[in-house]
Order: C-alpha cells, then structure tokens, then sequence
C-alpha cells in the first residue's frame, strides 16, 4: 500500500511540474507575440511589476520602459531552441533566438526568468548575450 501512495504521489508531483511547465511555455509565447505585436496590454500582464529587462547591449530597463520600447519599435525575432526548468514558483527558460533589424541578423541567447503569481505566471528577469557570427 505504501508503494502505491508513493508511486501516486510521484505521479502527481510529474503532472504538476508539466502542467507548470506547459503553462510557462504558454507564458512565453504569449510574450513573444505580444513584443512581436507590440501590445502594451499583454505585456502589461506578462512582466512582473519589478521587471529587469537587459539587452545584449548591456541596457537595462524597468517594466515601463521595456513596454515603451516594445511597442514603439516592435520586435522582429524568432526562436529556435528553447529549455524551459520549472523550481517551485519559479522557471527559467534559456533559448537561442535570432533578431533581425534592417542592418543584419543578430544571434542571441536569452535567460528569463519567470515566476508564479498566483496562477499567472510573468516574467521579472531577461538577460540577453549576443553571440559571435559564424
């Protein structure tokens, strides 16, 4: 009977972490197309009050500046790889995107940071690393 209890247990500890988890992914997608849209609702509810939003040229903005920035020069960017690691209530995600502007084709990684509130998860910390051309 033991057994079983544990076995149960661990089962829905598993589908816990994958329901987080999916629902993290939903999160970032939903974030994607809201910078790719520009829309300031959306990321409004997406970034937590005390976001850090840092750019791979060492700025770094507050949530009301990096909406400001999304919404005035929407971003173009796409996403190739993404790893996301759920804590408790709180997931990293760690991904390689490339940003494209008119000039070049810009390769990243990008360290974000998100965490449960309540049932909503946002994200509190970006962190972008330009990687060399190949």
């Amino acid at each position: 009977m033991r057994i079983l209890l544990v076995v149960i247990a661990l089962s829905a500890a598993a589908f816990a972490q994958s329901g987080d988890e999916a629902a993290v992914k939903a999160a970032h997608e939903a974030f994607v197309n809201a910078a790719k849209a520009g829309d300031a609702a959306a990321l409004g509810k997406l970034f937590a009050d005390d976001l850090q939003y840092s750019h791979s040229n060492t700025s770094l903005e507050n949530k009301a500046q990096a909406i400001a920035a999304l919404v005035k020069g929407k971003s173009n960017f796409e996403v190739h790889e993404q790893k996301i690691k759920v804590m408790g209530k709180a997931a990293t995600i760690r991904a390689r995107v490339t940003a494209h502007n008119a000039t070049a084709d810009i390769p990243l990684t990008i360290l974000l940071v998100w965490v449960k509130n309540g049932k909503q998860w946002q994200l509190t910390e970006r962190q972008t690393t330009r990687l060399p051309a190949k």
